[in-house]
């Protein structure tokens, strides 16, 4: 009897094709009995077919039957260190600010990538597989390249399955700080649209069919007022993210005519050399985080 495989969609792999995804969880099958297995429904995400150039978007649930995995599956495997230099595991070290049995948390710095890839011999993710020496180690939620904050880091398996679900189900709650271009003026605004990605980024559309639904609550807590013209200046937000999209923030915030500073995708060339977006709060079950708002106390560079 053929055994069924479940898997959650990491950080690693969000984005990526459910065809070259499969084909690297199941190497010895080849590309047309994966095709095969997608057009039969025996691959599925989300409990529902998807075709070959479905890309997959982080904690969905793929499950999978009567293909045939490699003996030595991803649990089960002994992990290969890349040899970082231990002054760099040291400094990571430092990053972590809570940890048990089952996970911990990191306060990532800006412009550190989550995984490897090119221009990056490492990430965030090699860098703690490598300090807990496991294979097993993924993180739940992702921060782009250039945004710092919290991120949750998965011991086991296990526990990636039940942390993957809450933020599903919304169960896990996050906040952030953004310094923005321009004057807003509203104390307090939520912004409700639909998100579309593509090859290019994420674009805003009032398509329901075509985008996922995105909601961000919005509150200013800082404004600087441009000394010759009060119009101009900056303004920092702090900010509910409702929903968990893929460059949620940064795409609406754009769209909605206040880029954050430092955004070279979505702002425009401010020639800083920093994103200034921060996730500085995440919260689930009885457990709660907060690191300080860096971008204030006189600390943002405007």
């Amino acid at each position: 009897m053929m055994k069924n495989f479940e898997y959650i969609v990491d950080s690693e792999s969000e984005g990526m094709r459910i065809d070259r995804y499969i084909k690297r969880k199941f190497k010895n099958e080849s590309l047309s009995k994966i095709f095969q297995a997608l057009r039969k429904g025996d691959v599925k995400v989300g409990g529902k077919k998807v075709k070959e150039n479905y890309r997959l978007s982080l904690n969905e649930k793929i499950s999978v039957k009567y293909l045939k995995a490699e003996i030595s599956s991803d649990e089960n495997k002994n992990y290969r260190k890349n040899k970082i230099e231990k002054k760099i595991l040291d400094k990571y070290k430092k990053s972590v600010i809570f940890e048990n049995e089952d996970f911990f948390i990191v306060n990532k710095e800006g412009n550190i990538p989550m995984h490897k890839g090119t221009g990056h011999k490492y990430g965030l993710s090699e860098i703690f597989k490598e300090i807990y020496n496991s294979e097993n180690i993924n993180f739940a939620n992702r921060l782009d390249y250039e945004t710092s904050g919290l991120v949750i880091g998965c011991k086991t398996l296990k526990f990636l399955r039940y942390i993957s679900e809450k933020i599903r189900n919304n169960e896990v709650h996050k906040k952030y700080i953004a310094v923005v271009h321009g004057i807003i003026k509203k104390e307090k605004f939520t912004i409700e649209n639909y998100l579309v990605v593509g090859e290019h980024g994420v674009s805003v559309t009032g398509n329901e069919i075509e985008g996922k639904k995105s909601i961000t609550e919005f509150r200013c807590i800082e404004r600087k007022l441009s000394e010759n013209n009060k119009n101009i200046g900056k303004t920092v937000l702090d900010i509910n993210l409702v929903t968990g999209r893929k460059h949620q923030i940064r795409a609406q915030i754009s769209n909605y005519g206040y880029p954050i500073v430092g955004d070279r995708k979505y702002g425009k060339n401010d020639k800083s050399q920093n994103l200034y977006l921060c996730c500085y709060y995440i919260a689930f079950d009885e457990y709660k985080y907060e690191i300080e708002k860096k971008f204030l106390n006189n600390q943002i560079m405007w």
